[in-house]
Parts: structure tokens; C-alpha cells; sequence
């Protein structure tokens, strides 16, 4: 997504600007419909007056197109009109003509007329307030799609000398969601624009606050990882900035944290992925992150601080400008923070981070645009996890159950008492006590040998060549680095260790754009009878072609150690110390009685004294891979209402894979003896297809249909992307299908947006192995429903709403094994019958509803910003009850959260209250929604959200 004012052909409009006649309804049905949804609303917004420092202008940016002068050229943007002189006049100066009026000028009060075009057209002139010609043919095409050259998703920014007028009603935004951009009504997805605005609301600084935008983000705590991505329609949701796959991440989790501050927009789509972008793993949607771009017009730029309710402090600059007047320009964005209330309400949490953006983008040549950005963050932070020993009193009534180890059990059935390891499925015993009420703050991870560290860069170079009017090219290369540790050895035994990973991603696409005439017919003579009857064509059809080669490199070592952890063993109201972990189980007694099992060896992590990993695991590996992605995308226009888009790519992979340095060579040779295959470097090569197919059919200006068919191959990835030299064929195929059914609605005059899908997907998630064997991946349905609607009346008032309806199920009939779970009842149940704790089993291999996962969400922000530069904004989020395991008996109620935001705001500076939970609502989240590989540790976790709480931000703009 680009910024509106930055398109070309979208003006800012002056002072003194006519506003555009009322265009009629587009159907009485229509309003008839809208009317009766939003009718009290209306009364209450009403009929404002424009906002206090900004120009009269239009309504929406539709009525700014349909002005005189907003017309569009073929070749160059007309310039946008300013209360400042021209460049090389004194102020005061007469501008031209008779009084200063240019010969040939409209009159006073009346707008401009577009500047010619063609050979022969004048220069636009520029000033310090006006944006250079953007030399690329203007406005979408017949089909909804923008013209070739306009680049992959980046555009200028805005460059009116007032505050800009933004939009969030997406129905004519263009998006490059899906390659080359095009409107968001022809996009067949759902796909939620989230602009700066909208971001500024609520402070947006985690995935998590996606929510607020988009129904059917699930909040998630990911207890003892970091949370890298969103979690779309119950599945991880990919990450890729500016349409590059952001690597080092599976299950949404491990990889390098989203910077917000780095984006002047977040495209957010519900639905596969895009063909041209390319695939990481089965995701319920992803998200795109449009990068901050380079001011051309004049320096210019903002610093802000935020502080409040427990030790937040962050801070922002972002500046910018021109170097070479219309040729090259700069960006520069740096954020800091050391404490954020969402980690540091806990005990013993905290956020710290660094993080620096430098964009530069030139246009050495008319037809050539180059786009660079670079990014490097440092991150250190201890994550939530929470309190162990959930059941229903402690969600209902804020009881814990208390009680301390007694020993832990061997087959069969012996108990050793004091601390040790039990082998899986035996547990451990405890000596009970009381329920106690315990504060919501406790952390299991409140210890100092906790803590998780992120190194990340990254850097990208966007080219586009326009070779003509409707041929161009673009190539997006990006190089990343990534470097992670994760110690978590209290209360459980829990590393991942990634010392350097290293993702090089290049992309080529040839971009056409052509209409193909039908038929001929005879064209009738002139009445001066001096010309011929001529042929001409009756239909034509319109194509938009993306085709194109991918070419990744990757190669990273990883270190993953996760198979005991007997978190239910510790009493939290009793303080967690260095001597209180599962000891370690070597590689002798892991492979004799009662354990005789080499995954279960506790490996020392070279160059990381007191972190531990193991094998088997799918998620430990050295790796290198190399991959080749043709890629075909086809957008054919038939008629004015139909209109197809194909989609193919075949993705080839070429795998170098073995256990990482340091693990003993003991454990393959007596793997195959245990049962195991041989753990020795294996390759492979394979091939993944993918195809995508959408019909879209607009029976009105005002309605788009379309269906939405994929089929993809994906693979199953490691702990950081990556695959493991266990990995058997199958894992590298796995299949995944959708069938999605749409409709959007542009109404009132592009005032309100309304987008309206069912869908079904299936594909594999990711499932713990231990202790009965290889079975990596199950297989999940999902079924749902989703609303999306965006009201904006006028400059004042917006509002987007949405629903989400999701049913989601683990199909495990069929398997010799049903889920693993750490614990299979809870441990009130533990406690009543004197049942082990944490004794790590498999259920029965039946079908599953998703657990710690809601299937209802729903989400609304409105705000109103009044003429005296003061406004207001709420926001709420809301979810359905869940059930946080297997047992489906310890239940999360429904809850809700609203939030508020209170502003003042001036062209130079603008200070801004939130206020968070304002009704002080007590709500929790389970350790791991039911995608996660981590699902199976919901009894072992849960976490209380935070209460009513505040901060405040104060931004100076120069």
C-alpha cells in the first residue's frame, strides 16, 4: 500500500478549491441497505465542518479525482497545487500575466486545468512544497490494476504542505499484495489496509495489536517464545516486507520482532499466500510490510517519546529529504525502548530495543526508480510465560493451587523422591496444599538466567525499469541476518540457539500490461462521404502479466532442546532459584532403561556454556539450501464485469541438511537400534507446485464477487526456517487447499466499504513427537466466516468494524497416535485423585477441536477529530470462550477490552493519551493457541492479561 497522497493524480486540495458537485446514487437498493445499518450513526456524526488547519477539500479521494485538474496524464503527474509561490519568485511577486494572474489561467477560485501532455508538454514546475513528476502513465487501468512501472508496493510519500488527509475506507487503495498492484476491490482476498493513521491510533507495537484492525487476529501470548508474526484465521500468519519473504520463523514464533515504527503501512491479508510473493509454511494469511520512503520535496521529520504505567519508555525519530533535488532522497528512522507495560507488568519481564531504518530511494533516469532500505535491530527481552497449574478456580476466582514436589516416577510406577527427570509418560509426584490467591503479575520466567537476545539486519534494493507504457521491470533483492539465543531454563529445560542464519532472496518479474482486440466490425463512413468504412474491433480484452524467477540462498545452524518440562512440579507463591530444574539426562542414560531414547539426550550447545539441545527433533539442524521459483500470474479483463486471475509457481528446492556441529556420533549409530533412522547429512531435492485461480464478477460499479480456489505444497521447516536431516520426503509435501467465496461493497460514494468471505482451508501444522515417534505434522480443517467495514463520512469521523467466525479441528483419525499433552487433565483433577503431574503422553488418535483458540472475534475503532484540533478515538476487542486443553472441561470465558484515546493535534506538535482496559477487565490468555507446536503445554501455562493501565506520547513534527 502506498500513502493516498503520494499517488499520482491524488492532490491535496488548497484553500479556495470548489468542492465537486454530489454525485448521484449509484442505486437506490443500495442506500436503502446502508441507511438502515448506519442510520443512528449518522445522526450522531452529523454534518462537521473540515478540520481545523487543513484545506476544504473533497470528501473522499473519489470526488478529488472526479475535480477539474485532477485528470490524469500518460506520462506525467500533474503537480499539486500549493498556496506557495513558484520556485525563483519573490513572495508578493506577480506570477505572470496581467495582476500577477498567469496568462491563460483559470479564475480565482477554480481549479486549475491539467497540463498538457504528449512531446510537446512544458515541464511541470516543482517548489519546496510540490512533489517532482512521477514519470509513469496514471490511475488504474480498465481492470482495477495500476500500470506496469509503477513499482511493487512502494511509493512516494505525501507532500502537501498540510497535515494529510488519509483514508480508511480501502476499496480504490491500490495494493501489491498479490505482485503488481491493483485496487482493493479487484484484489480476490480479503485485505485490510492499515494505514499511519490508524497505526498512530492505538501505538501499535507488536503483531498482537493487529487485532484491532483485522477480525479473525488472534492474540496470542506464545508463552516462552517470541511472538515474530500474527496468527491469521487460527494458522501463522507470514511476514514479508515490501513483498520479500521475512525469513528465521515457524509457527508464527522465533524469529526476528516486528519493528512498527519501521512501516508507513501494514497491508494485512486473510487467505493464502501470494503466488508472486511465495511461500513459507500453511498461513492463514500474512502480512506486508510497506517500509518508510524517502522525502523528495523538502527536509522534513517528527521525534516523539512515550511513557507510562509500568516503566514504558520508547522513543522515535524519524526524518528526511531530499539530497539531490528530484533525484535522490533520504530516510532516516531510529526507535529506542527499555520497558513496555505489556512485559513489564509481569515480574520479571522486560523489552529493550534498538532499532535504526535508512531508506534511500533515486531516480537517476525518468523510466528507473531504485528503492533501498536497510534495517538493523537489537533486541533483548524476557518473555511471559505466566502462572503454571491452570484450572477453572484459578481463571474464575484467582485461586492457585499450591503444593510442592515429592519425587518423580519411574516404570513401572516407582517413585524416586527428591528432584529428578521422569521419563515421558510416567511424571512426577506432589504433596498437595491449599488454594491461595495469588497476584496476577507472577511470572514463571521471573528469574535472571532467563532471557531472550535478537540481532537482526537487513537490507533491500527494489528496481523498476519501465520500458514503455506497459512493459516493465522489477527486481526486489533482500539479504538477511539473523543471530537469536534463548535461555529458558527455569522451570523448564529450554534453549534455542540460532549463532547466525544468513537469507538471500532475488526476485526478477517482467510486468505487462495489453489489450488483445475480438472481433471486427465495420466502422461507417464520415457524412462527407470522403473516408472509407474502416474495421473496428467490437471486444477487446485487457491482460496484466507478472511472470518472473525467484531465486533464494539460505544457510543457518540450529539448536533447539525442549523435551522436559515439568513446569507443573513448581509452586509459584515459593520463589524459583538456579538449583530448580529437571536435571539433564546424558547420552547413557538416555539410551538405557527407563528412557531408551536418543532424542531424549541433553547435548551441550557448542559456545553456549549451560545450554543444552537434542536431535530427532525436527527442529535441531545445519543447513543450507539453495531455491528456484518460476512464477506466471495472469489478470484477464473479458468483459467490464468479468474478469480471471491464474497463478502459478513451482517451487525447487536443493537441501544440504545434518545434525549441527557437537552432536555425538554415538547417538546415529545406535539410533536404528532404538527404533530411529540413521541421524547423518542427507540430500535432497524436490519440487512444490502451487496454483491459485479467482473469477471475479462486478454485476454493479459498486459490488465485486469473486472466488478464490489454491492448491500448494509446503513443507514442514525447523526451529528457525530451516529443515532437518531427519526429514523424510512427505514432510517436504505437504498439501494445502482453500476455497474462498467473496463479496465487497463500495458504497455511499466511496464512503463505506463492506467486504464479506466464507472460506475452507486444510493443510499440516507442526506436532510434537515425543515419546511414541516420527509423526511431525497433523493435519487440520478450518471453516469460517469473516466481515470487514471501513465508514468514512467525511474528514472527521471513521470507523472500522469487523467479525470473525472460525472452526478449526485436528484430524489425528486414522494416525497410530493422537496429540501429545504434557498433562492430560488438570491439575485441580491432579490434585482431587492424586494424580502425576506433567507425565507427557499421547491421547488417542480421534479428531480434535483447536484448543486455547476462540471461534468468535470481533473488532471496532472509531474517531472523531473535531476543528479545534482536539479528537477522540475507542477501539474494542472481543473473543469467545475457550477451551485451554484436550480435556475440554478448564474453560477461558468470553472477554472484551476497550480502550480509548484522547488528542490534541497541531501542525507542529501533538500530544496523545491512552488509556487501556478502561472497564479494568480481568481476561486470559492460554500459553498457545491451537496451530502451535507449543499447544501441548495449555495445562502447564496461562497468562493474565494486563489490567487498566496508561501511557502517554508527545510528538513534535519539523
Amino acid at each position: 500500500m502506498v500513502d493516498k497522497e503520494a499517488l499520482p493524480g491524488k492532490e491535496t486540495l488548497k484553500a479556495g478549491t470548489p468542492a465537486p458537485a454530489m454525485p448521484m446514487p449509484r442505486s437506490l437498493p443500495a442506500a436503502i441497505l446502508v441507511s438502515a445499518l448506519l442510520g443512528s450513526l449518522l445522526l450522531f456524526v452529523g454534518s462537521p465542518a473540515p478540520t481545523l488547519g487543513a484545506e476544504p477539500g473533497p470528501d473522499s479521494p473519489a470526488e478529488a479525482a472526479a475535480l477539474p485538474g485532477a485528470a490524469t496524464q500518460p506520462e506525467a503527474a500533474p503537480v499539486p497545487s500549493t498556496d506557495q509561490a513558484p520556485a525563483g519568485t519573490e513572495p508578493g511577486a506577480p506570477a505572470g500575466g496581467p495582476e500577477g494572474t498567469p496568462e491563460g489561467a483559470p479564475p480565482s477560485g477554480a481549479a486549475p486545468a491539467a497540463p498538457p501532455s504528449g512531446p510537446e508538454a512544458p515541464p511541470a514546475a516543482t517548489t519546496p512544497e510540490t512533489a517532482p513528476p512521477i514519470t509513469v502513465p496514471q490511475g488504474p487501468l480498465p481492470g482495477g490494476e495500476l500500470p506496469a512501472g509503477l513499482g511493487p508496493v512502494l511509493g512516494e510519500v505525501d507532500v502537501a504542505g498540510a497535515t494529510p488527509y488519509e483514508t480508511v475506507v480501502p476499496a480504490e487503495e491500490p495494493v501489491g499484495v498479490l505482485g503488481p498492484e491493483m485496487s482493493v476491490m479487484e484484489t480476490p482476498r480479503a485485505v485490510q489496509v492499515v494505514n499511519k493513521e490508524e497505526i498512530q491510533t492505538i501505538n501499535a507495537q507488536s503483531v498482537n495489536d493487529l487485532a484491532a484492525f483485522v477480525p479473525g487476529i488472534n492474540p496470542t501470548q506464545m508463552t516462552g517464545s517470541p511472538v515474530s508474526e500474527p496468527v491469521i484465521r487460527g494458522l501463522p500468519g507470514t511476514a514479508y516486507r515490501n513483498g520479500m519473504l521475512v525469513g528465521f520463523s515457524q509457527s508464527a514464533q522465533w524469529g526476528p520482532l516486528m519493528n512498527m515504527n519501521a512501516y508507513d503501512n501494514l497491508d494485512v491479508v486473510t487467505g493464502p499466500v501470494s503466488i508472486v510473493f511465495g511461500p513459507q509454511e500453511l498461513a492463514g494469511g500474512f502480512a506486508n510490510e510497506v517500509t518508510k520512503q524517502p522525502y523528495f520535496d523538502k527536509f522534513r521529520g517528527n521525534a516523539s517519546y512515550t511513557g507510562g504505567m509500568y516503566s514504558t519508555n520508547f522513543w522515535n525519530i524519524d526524518i528526511g529529504g531530499p539530497i539531490i533535488k528530484d533525484k535522490l532522497a533520504y530516510r532516516v528512522d531510529y526507535f529506542g525502548q527499555d520497558g513496555y507495560a505489556p512485559y513489564n507488568y509481569y515480574d520479571g519481564a522486560y523489552l529493550q530495543r534498538q532499532c535504526a531504518l535508512l531508506a534511500l530511494s533515486a531516480k537517476p533516469y525518468d523510466n528507473l526508480t531504485i528503492d533501498f532500505n536497510t534495517e538493523f535491530d537489537v533486541n533483548h527481552l524476557n518473555t511471559v510465560a505466566g502462572l503454571n497449574r491452570p484450572d477453572q478456580a484459578l481463571i474464575s476466582d484467582g485461586l492457585y493451587q499450591t503444593g510442592s514436589l515429592a519425587g518423580w516416577y519411574g516404570p513401572p510406577g516407582v517413585l524416586h523422591p527428591g528432584l529428578g527427570t521422569a521419563p515421558p509418560g510416567a511424571g512426577y509426584a506432589m504433596n498437595w496444599g491449599p488454594q491461595v490467591p495469588i497476584s496476577r503479575r507472577s511470572n514463571l520466567f521471573a528469574n535472571s538466567e532467563n532471557s531472550t537476545q535478537q540481532l537482526y539486519y537487513v537490507a533491500q534494493a527494489i528496481e523498476t525499469l519501465k520500458i514503455d507504457d506497459g512493459l516493465s521491470l522489477v527486481n526486489n533483492s533482500m539479504f538477511e541476518y539473523f543471530s537469536t539465543y534463548i535461555d529458558q531454563a527455569i522451570p523448564s529445560t529450554f534453549w534455542a540457539v540460532l549463532p547466525a542464519g544468513y537469507d538471500f532472496d532475488d526476485r526478477l518479474e517482467l510486468r505487462a500490461s495489453f489489450d488483445t482486440p475480438i472481433g471486427k466490425s465495420r466502422k461507417p463512413a464520415t457524412s462527407s462521404g470522403q473516408a472509407m468504412d474502416e474495421e473496428a474491433s467490437t471486444w477487446k480484452l485487457h491482460h496484466a502479466i507478472d511472470a518472473g524467477l525467484e531465486f533464494r540462498f539460505f544457510s543457518d545452524t540450529e539448536y533447539s532442546g525442549a523435551w522436559h518440562s515439568p513446569i507443573n512440579i513448581w509452586n509459584m507463591t515459593q520463589p524459583l532459584t538456579s538449583r530448580d530444574f529437571s536435571p539433564l539426562v546424558p547420552f547413557s542414560k538416555a539410551v538405557a532403561a527407563p528412557y531408551a531414547n536418543p532424542y531424549l539426550t541433553d547435548i551441550p550447545v557448542p559456545g553456549y556454556p549451560g545450554a543444552y539441545y537434542n536431535v530427532f527433533n525436527y527442529l535441531s539442524t545445519s543447513d543450507t539450501f539453495y531455491e528456484l521459483s518460476p512464477f506466471y500470474q495472469h489478470k484477464l479483463d473479458l468483459t467490464d464485469q468479468w474478469s480471471l486471475l491464474v497463478s502459478g509457481r513451482m517451487n525447487a528446492y536443493f537441501i544440504q541438511a545434518s545434525p549441527p556441529p557437537g552432536t555425538p556420533g554415538d547417538i546415529s549409530a545406535i539410533a536404528p537400534s532404538l527404533g530411529f533412522p540413521s541421524l547423518t547429512p542427507t540430500s535432497m531435492s524436490i519440487v512444490q507446485p502451487e496454483v491459485s485461480i479467482s473469477p471475479s464478477y462486478k454485476p454493479f460499479p459498486w459490488m465485486t464477487n469473486y472466488f478464490t480456489f489454491f492448491y500448494g505444497q509446503t513443507t514442514m521447516l525447523s526451529q528457525f526456517g530451516s529443515f532437518g536431516a531427519e526429514f523424510p520426503s512427505s514432510y517436504y509435501h505437504q498439501n494445502n487447499f482453500l476455497y474462498e467465496l467473496g463479496t465487497k461493497l463500495n458504497l455511499l460514494h466511496d464512503k463505506l466499504f463492506l467486504g464479506f468471505s466464507a472460506y475452507r482451508q486444510s493443510g499440516f501444522i507442526p506436532a510434537q513427537v515425543i515419546p511414541g515417534g516420527p509423526i511431525a505434522t497433523s493435519q487440520v480443517a478450518l471453516d469460517g466466516i469473516q466481515l470487514t467495514g471501513n465508514y468514512q463520512p467525511n474528514r472527521n469521523f471513521w470507523l472500522n468494524f469487523g467479525y470473525a467466525y472460525i472452526a478449526a479441528q485436528e484430524q489425528w483419525a486414522g494416525l497410530s497416535q493422537g496429540p501429545l499433552t504434557s498433562q492430560p487433565y488438570s491439575t485441580a483433577t491432579a490434585a482431587q485423585y492424586g494424580l502425576a503431574t506433567d507425565p507427557l503422553v499421547n491421547l488417542s488418535p480421534l479428531n480434535y477441536q483447536f484448543i486455547g483458540f476462540p471461534t468468535n472475534y470481533g473488532n471496532l475503532m472509531a474517531t472523531y477529530k473535531f476543528d479545534n484540533g482536539l479528537g477522540i478515538s475507542v477501539w474494542g476487542l472481543t473473543e469467545g470462550g475457550n477451551f485451554i486443553s484436550y480435556t475440554y472441561s478448564t474453560r477461558i470465558p468470553t472477554w472484551y477490552t476497550l480502550n480509548l484515546r484522547l488528542f490534541y493535534a497541531t501542525k507542529r506538535w501533538e500530544a496523545s493519551l491512552y488509556v487501556y482496559n478502561v472497564t479494568n477487565e480481568q481476561y486470559w490468555l492460554p500459553g498457545a493457541p491451537g496451530f502451535s507446536n507449543a499447544r501441548y503445554l495449555n495445562y502447564d501455562y496461562i497468562v493474565a492479561q494486563l489490567p487498566f493501565w496508561i501511557q502517554g506520547t508527545v510528538q513534535i513534527n519539523f
